[in-house]
């Protein structure tokens, strides 16, 4: 649901305007806010779990985001659909982190490979499936039913979680870095704010500027302080474990390559070639199919080879994948395109899985709710830095090159930070992350 929730509003963003009787634009706000929302709250979701329970918190959140989900249905303006879309944000920021808490207490090193490749579909397929389900609700239904859709997901998640989520008591905390809270919060939702101003199909340099620069005026403290201080909201030492620290680096980097796709192909399907946005979605299924259907040999593979070779030859074959989705046209016969986004998908599910996996090699309990927390809020980030990057590179093309070819633009751009990423995975020692394949 959350996952899905951040993506699939802009394909309804149209239909939603003309019913507000505004423009499509003033919908991004929506967007934005959502986002805004779930990043500025992750890092107190552990701390929430860890005083008053992970049952109490993780079903809270489920209700809240549920009834968020049918008062943005019945919205009747853009004021009151970005405000539920905040009520929404609350409980999405605690319901993926505390799931993946649970999950990450819950197993010992031997599962963890099993247990990250079964988690991570959601955020794989979610960004694939979501113009899929945005354009056959649109074309079918009304824009309504992209919230209500979330009615019947979040009872039967409760049903579900009632039976078999552990009962992991809360106690006593230390008390919260209010100051690490507050200069955390104000920062991400800055930088969130104009990375999303970046993103804009016109770019606003009078207010995106300063949102980033207030950003990293309020970000630079704020890391001091969490340093300095004795008990953080987050415990930035989880960063000197390099397996760790490579999820926030190349994965990062990694993360914005491959959800450039997502974005660009439904504009390019639509614009470039014609199609509509149904048919594009129809299309987008082989992406996603292979998504999914690469999951059965990820587990296998990691099990067979060490993680290090594994991201470099993942990385090194998105390369040629994601230049041939920059200059292929729409003369290239359906059945060879099917192919190129099956294969490029199943490879996008490879190297997504490897970071997720690797992140949590080297990680104790005693610190798991930090690295979870900072793991959870650069997945969220790589979705908006990613679409942000994308419009720049568009942009960039139609003014260099013209209209026609300013997509490729966007996949060259993927292509050099894919690049980019591989400096540190080189850095990697050859046996990380075999703590997950000994006992595996």
């Amino acid at each position: 649901m959350e996952f899905l929730d951040g993506a699939i509003l802009p394909t309804a963003a149209p239909t939603i305007a003309r019913s507000f009787h505004i423009l499509s634009q003033q919908i991004g706000v929506c967007v934005t806010s959502y986002m805004v929302t779930i990043v500025v709250l992750i890092p107190i979701s552990a701390w929430l779990a860890d005083k008053y329970g992970v049952r109490k918190v993780l079903f809270s959140s489920i209700t809240l985001f549920v009834i968020a989900s049918l008062l943005c249905a019945t919205s009747t303006n853009v004021l009151e659909l970005t405000v539920m879309r905040i009520v929404q944000g609350v409980g999405a920021a605690t319901m993926v982190p505390i799931g993946r808490l649970i999950l990450m207490r819950s197993v010992d090193k031997s599962q963890v490979i099993r247990a990250i490749s079964y988690s991570v579909w959601p955020a794989l397929a979610a960004p694939v499936v979501a113009p899929v389900l945005g354009g056959f609700i649109i074309a079918h239904a009304s824009w309504h039913w992209i919230f209500l859709i979330n009615l019947p997901i979040g009872a039967i998640a409760l049903i579900v979680g009632f039976k078999i989520v552990p009962h992991l008591p809360g106690g006593k905390v230390d008390r919260l870095d209010w100051l690490g809270f507050y200069g955390t919060a104000l920062s991400l939702g800055a930088l969130v704010f104009g990375a999303a101003g970046l993103g804009a199909p016109h770019i606003d340099l009078y207010i995106t500027v300063p949102l980033l620069l207030i950003g990293i005026a309020i970000g630079v403290p704020t890391l001091f302080h969490l340093r300095r201080t004795e008990i953080p909201l987050i415990d930035l030492s989880v960063l000197k474990i390099q397996t760790f620290a490579l999820n926030n680096t190349s994965g990062l980097l990694f993360r914005v390559a491959q959800n450039t796709a997502p974005f660009v192909l439904p504009l390019l399907f639509q614009d470039k070639y014609g199609w509509s946005a149904e048919r594009a979605g129809e299309v987008l299924f082989f992406y996603m199919f292979g998504n999914l259907t690469f999951k059965v040999f990820t587990t296998p593979l990691m099990k067979r080879f060490r993680f290090k070779p594994l991201i470099i030859g993942a990385t090194l074959f998105s390369i040629p994948l994601t230049l041939l989705l920059g200059v292929v046209g729409r003369s290239l016969p359906l059945p060879l395109l099917a192919l190129l986004l099956l294969v490029t998908g199943g490879v996008r599910s490879l190297g997504m899985t490897l970071y997720n996996t690797i992140t949590y090699a080297d990680i104790d309990q005693e610190i798991m709710s930090h690295a979870n927390s900072l793991s959870n809020m650069v997945q969220q980030l790589s979705s908006v830095i990613a679409v942000a990057c994308a419009v720049i590179a568009i942009n960039i093309g139609r003014a260099t090159v013209g209209v026609q070819n300013q997509f490729s633009f966007a996949f060259i751009f993927a292509i050099a930070i894919l690049i980019l990423s591989l400096r540190k995975v080189i850095e990697l020692p050859s046996a990380a992350g075999d703590s997950l394949r000994k006992k595996a």
